[in-house]
């Protein structure tokens, strides 16, 4: 009997296109795994033609693609779990589907734990499960929030100290100096507060700046007692952003323009000298005078 030389034996690679065709008409499943690619490679040796068996060679190379293809789904399923565990005590943001509604939601906050279920990484995050491939985002540290006693700064109210201006943005910083009025704690960290700051007004921080050239005097002279928004410079060139109420300006006859500011913020931390109190000063003047008459 005559043997028909053409095979009629399919190859994996037609195997997988006509998987992927039947995946893609139902639209399940993210792709083919290891266990897919073994359970074709027993598909071909089940249909293979007796008369034409797989070459052994071949055989061997399907088999070592089978080999590479498992190591590298190791290697992801590791490298899935090192990035989950990584993630923990940092704060994240993840888009996940509610299984109420259906409807994706996003979850946000500071990963507390992490487990692995059925080889994938699952995380603890205000205490709701997000999976690890589901993060769109990771900040560089959690958040930390300020629980500080504010009472321990209540000795240098009253005192002229000398601190620091900070734009968080270009990470320039002014020195300025005044009396401390009150302390105040924020989310992160604790301010002082202090009267009678002077400083050089280079520009009017507004988002509508003006090429009028006496934008500047205009807008100081509306705004006396008023909460002010300006950008100061140390005369170096540096320059920050600072808020505060407006006690008075000055324009000298170069155009330079100086300003008292009461109400600006500066960090506690950032104090780096405290003088003796103003009016202590002015008792100590005082009661001089009185013993010299």
């Amino acid at each position: 009997m005559a043997v028909n030389g053409v095979s009629h034996q399919k190859t994996i690679q037609d195997i997988i296109n006509a998987t992927e065709n039947k995946a893609k008409e139902r639209n399940t499943g993210n792709g083919l795994g290891k266990d897919d690619f073994l359970r074709l490679l027993i598909t071909q040796l089940t249909h293979q033609d007796p008369m034409n068996p797989v070459d052994d060679k071949e055989f061997i190379a399907q088999m070592a693609q089978f080999s590479a293809l498992e190591q590298m789904q190791n290697m992801s399923s590791d490298f899935s779990q090192i990035k989950a565990f990584s993630m923990i005590g940092k704060t994240v943001t993840a888009s996940v589907i509610n299984k109420g509604t259906n409807a994706k939601e996003l979850v946000h906050g500071i990963v507390e734990s992490v487990t692995i279920e059925n080889g994938k990484s699952v995380l603890s995050v205000n205490g709701k499960d997000v999976p690890v491939d589901s993060i769109i985002s990771v900040e560089d540290e959690s958040i930390t929030y300020n629980y500080e006693d504010i009472s321990k700064y209540a000795g240098l109210i009253g005192h002229k100290v000398e601190g620091i201006l900070y734009d968080s943005s270009t990470s320039d910083m002014i020195g300025v100096a005044g009396v401390l009025k009150e302390i105040q704690r924020g989310i992160y960290e604790n301010y002082g507060v202090l009267d009678g700051v002077s400083v050089n007004v280079a520009a009017i921080n507004t988002e509508h700046p003006s090429t009028d050239p006496d934008f500047r005097t205009n807008y100081l002279n509306s705004n006396i007692g008023q909460k002010v928004n300006l950008i100061i410079s140390d005369g170096k060139g540096t320059e920050v952003p600072v808020t505060g109420i407006l006690n008075c300006f000055n324009v000298e006859d170069s155009g330079r323009i100086t300003a008292v500011l009461d109400g600006v913020q500066i960090s506690v931390d950032s104090i780096y000298k405290i003088k003796e109190r103003p009016d202590s000063i002015n008792e100590d003047t005082a009661g001089e005078g009185g013993e010299a008459g």
